[in-house]
């Protein structure tokens, strides 16, 4: 089994295609956040968020979320501007990641499924796939 990160929109139907790998990224994501922190940008953590549906749904269970804790949305500037920086960095240092080119390529589906987000003045969050 291996976990991937994944884009969700808060429009449902956006009409184009939000599938992303992100296993690379997941992968990766223990040398990531240190990366992250050095540029001073938030790590893939910060944009992960679930409904309460999502939860119940993973878990088995009907729970409900504490209102500081509901779902959070994030705008497609956000993500842009952290997948680039991330992008430039990891160009200029391959070595700091096992598998530049997997973080490479999960980071430009990124950027494709963003720009068209942003195109669609839609929201988005990550979301974790087991």
């Amino acid at each position: 089994m291996s976990v991937a990160y994944f884009i969700v929109l808060d429009n449902e139907d956006p009409e184009f295609d939000t599938c992303v790998n992100g296993k690379s990224l997941a992968k990766e994501a223990s040398r990531l956040d240190p990366i992250c922190k050095k540029l001073a940008i938030p790590t893939f953590d910060d944009f992960l968020s679930a409904s309460a549906e999502d939860l119940s749904d993973m878990l088995g269970e009907d729970i409900q979320l504490p209102e500081d804790e509901e779902e959070k949305w994030f705008s497609p500037e956000e993500g842009i501007s952290f997948v680039n920086a991330l992008t430039e960095h990891i160009k200029a240092n391959p070595k700091d990641v096992k598998d530049a080119e997997g973080v490479l390529s999960d980071l430009a589906e990124y950027a494709e499924v963003l720009e068209k987000t942003k195109s669609a003045g839609a929201k988005w969050r990550l979301s974790l796939d087991f």
